[in-house]
């Protein structure tokens, strides 16, 4: 199991605003998946806990898996199943708001390569990604 550790000051969000912003499925979606191509809600209650199929385009095409967000006191959960031409890849985030800070931290599983690709992706793009959230619960 790999583990990447994420954190990113809220200069000067308020913390409620940025735990809204990470409840809203929606939005986490679009920051989640800059090349997206669609997406569907599948089942539960997007209040709470939810699960959607996710299309989005990578380097070799389109990749289409579920993505499910669980909504906590203190942030989400996020949780994606794909499924690569080689095996299976999970990749489960935990987004939290405390110290001052939007923190994540992401548990990859999957086979050797698999992992060490998604890893390096996770760390490259994430930090990206807790920046847009900001900016949009900024408003």
């Amino acid at each position: 199991m790999a583990t990447s550790h994420i954190s990113t000051p809220l200069n000067g969000v308020p913390p409620s605003i940025v735990i809204a912003a990470l409840h809203n499925h929606d939005l986490m979606i679009k920051t989640l998946c800059p090349a997206l191509v669609t997406y569907a809600f599948e089942s539960g209650d997007p209040k709470r806990q939810a699960t959607y199929t996710v299309t989005d385009k990578k380097p070799i095409g389109q990749t289409t898996y579920k993505l499910t967000l669980i909504n906590l006191p203190t942030g989400v959960d996020s949780l994606v199943n794909a499924k690569p031409p080689v095996g299976v890849l999970t990749i489960s985030g935990k987004w939290r708001v405390a110290d001052g800070a939007l923190m994540e931290e992401v548990e990859i599983d999957a086979n050797y390569m698999m992992k060490k690709v998604a890893k390096s992706n996770v760390e490259k793009t994430h930090p990206v990604q807790h920046v847009k959230l900001l900016e949009a619960a900024r408003g």
